[in-house]
């Protein structure tokens, strides 16, 4: 990997993983438990785990990304995450998080998902970085990816990139409260897709007709899919443009 990339991480997932890795239940007996954390150890784990990743990938460019408030996705759908309402964050999160704000560059933008924050920066400057992340949601961003799981990097074209993004508008995310079409899974939204290159929201739209919906309905649940890339953003404005098909 060239010095002059940057590697962009996914904060919102580092966060999750080393807080809840990093509190642990203790039963005594007779019904007395206690929860112990470990912020010392948190902290530890998640900067080894940073500095790993960098000397792997070559860089030691680094910033870590984190979702911000207000997500724009609710105002398009209501429901969108519905199904997480009410999860409370471990205890360390907010203490993880103020020490990764302190000791490391971070990004976070009011109204955005993290995903969308690494989705912009990624196409607005092509080449100029890579992704670290294990959300299969970052799979419509075209460019380098490093999914640190399974220890591989690899490269999203474009295309591939506008694919899995049809194919989720079909499919949905149970995990992100969106229903696609119901009961489309990815082999019959490959299917669907197969042989529409170049007009595949025309095939799109004969699906959700024939399954009882509407264009209004596959528009929302595109936008809600819809990972952003810079040309989804008014950096003027600095206003979201939602996605329309060409």
């Amino acid at each position: 990997m060239n010095k002059q990339q940057t590697l962009l991480i996914d904060g919102d997932i580092l966060l999750y993983r080393f807080a809840h890795s990093n509190e642990y239940s203790v039963s005594w007996g007779e019904g007395v438990d206690s929860r112990i954390v470990n912020a010392d150890e948190a902290q530890f784990d998640c900067a080894m785990f940073i500095q790993r990743m960098e000397e792997k990938l070559g860089t030691d460019d680094t910033v870590i990304i984190f979702s911000g408030k207000n997500n724009f996705r609710y105002s398009v759908l209501p429901s969108y995450k519905h199904n997480r309402v009410g999860l409370v964050k471990p205890e360390l999160y907010s203490i993880l998080k103020e020490y990764l704000i302190r000791n490391h560059t971070t990004k976070e933008k009011e109204t955005l998902e993290g995903d969308d924050v690494m989705g912009i920066l990624a196409t607005r400057w092509p080449g100029h970085f890579i992704i670290a992340t294990i959300d299969k949601d970052l799979q419509q961003i075209p460019g380098k990816h490093f999914n640190w799981n399974t220890d591989k990097q690899y490269t999203v074209t474009e295309e591939d990139a506008n694919r899995y993004f049809y194919r989720q508008i079909l499919t949905g995310d149970s995990c992100d409260g969106y229903t696609g079409i119901p009961g489309c899974g990815p082999k019959k939204a490959e299917k669907i897709l197969a042989g529409y290159e170049g007009s595949e929201w025309g095939a799109i739209l004969g699906a959700y007709e024939a399954a009882g919906l509407t264009e209004t309905d596959a528009l929302q649940q595109a936008r809600v899919a819809r990972i952003l890339r810079a040309s989804d953003y008014d950096f003027k404005k600095k206003e979201i443009i939602l996605w329309q098909p060409k």
